[in-house]
């Protein structure tokens, strides 16, 4: 799941609260032709361009994203929601995925062409292809957050955070026809965690933080199951590691990328042309955090532990 796209500094409108949201199996939706082989489903605050030809596949997809959002606000509880409906494109195979990317996104196709398994996100739109139906789901709601970032923020989080952020939002359960998530677990990412640790091939926080998806695409597909599992790791241990003592500063990180007004000593994490400043991370993180990387790192490297161990529960299965 590969976010590269600029995050777009979009003015925001109404609250979440004046709009209708549900995330009840076919609420509030409508659905039209796409194309000659694509359907539109349209719900309060999506529309998803689909080519599985399944109108039930895609009313779930919708409702998945609609009760992501609610998870993304909780978060992010600042935003306030833009009137215009978010664009989701979902495709039914790699090939009609392939051809959508390399139109649209140009000279950057390659990069994206190089995702074996998931997604990417552009500005505020996210594209998808079918991997099996949790799969898909699960993808969706990654790049769902990237998508929301890019909407409603207006400034940038360091992506290896906005990425272990996404991470929260894969685990994904129905309730007769309703989704559900759990944001404290991750079961494949606690195995995945659990597996580079066993491996030796964990990287410092230091170096982590540095780092966005475009620097792991093209390397094995362990490194790649690392680096997300490091970033999921440090998401849950800003919210829930060390005690909590990391609550406030992330609940201010979020408020401030919100508002624009994200503080980084030395410089903006985000340049003036949109690409991200990997040299603003470290005293943007030691600014909010109040400590040194090193020794935030050391507690890091306990809390991961605490995460890799976690084995039990269903791995999603498609």
């Amino acid at each position: 799941m590969l976010q590269l796209g600029t995050i777009g500094l979009v003015g925001c409108a109404e609250s979440a609260q004046k709009r209708p949201v549900s995330s009840q199996l076919g609420a509030n939706t409508s659905q039209r032709a796409w194309g000659s082989v694509g359907t539109a489903t349209k719900s309060a605050n999506y529309t998803l361009y689909s080519t599985m030809n399944d109108v039930s596949f895609d009313q779930r997809l919708v409702a998945v994203m609609e009760a992501a959002l609610l998870q993304y606000r909780s978060l992010a509880p600042t935003a306030k929601i833009d009137p215009r409906t978010m664009e989701c494109y979902v495709f039914a195979n790699r090939r009609q995925w392939a051809e959508f990317t390399r139109q649209r996104t140009g000279s950057d196709a390659a990069i994206y062409l190089q995702i074996n398994r998931g997604g990417f996100t552009v500005r505020d739109y996210f594209v998808a292809y079918y991997i099996g139906e949790s799969g898909t789901f699960a993808v969706a709601a990654h790049e769902g957050w990237h998508q929301f970032a890019a909407r409603h923020f207006k400034d940038r989080l360091p992506p290896f955070l906005e990425e272990g952020i996404a991470t929260m939002f894969e685990n994904i359960r129905w309730n007769a026809t309703s989704p559900s998530f759990n944001l404290e677990r991750n079961v494949t990412r606690s195995k995945k965690l659990r597996d580079a640790m066993e491996a030796g091939g964990l990287w410092s926080l230091t170096e982590l933080a540095s780092m966005h998806a475009g620097d792991v695409v093209g390397q094995p597909i362990e490194k790649i199951e690392a680096f997300y599992a490091q970033n999921w790791a440090f998401a849950r241990f800003l919210i829930a590691g060390a005690g909590g003592k990391y609550r406030p500063a992330f609940d201010k990180m979020m408020a401030d990328a919100v508002a624009g007004e994200l503080i980084s000593p030395i410089a903006r994490v985000k340049k003036v042309d949109g690409s991200f400043n990997p040299r603003a991370v470290r005293p943007m993180l030691e600014h909010y955090l109040g400590a040194p990387l090193e020794k935030i790192d050391g507690e890091y490297q306990q809390y991961m532990k605490v995460l890799s161990s976690d084995a039990a529960g269903q791995v999603p299965r498609d």
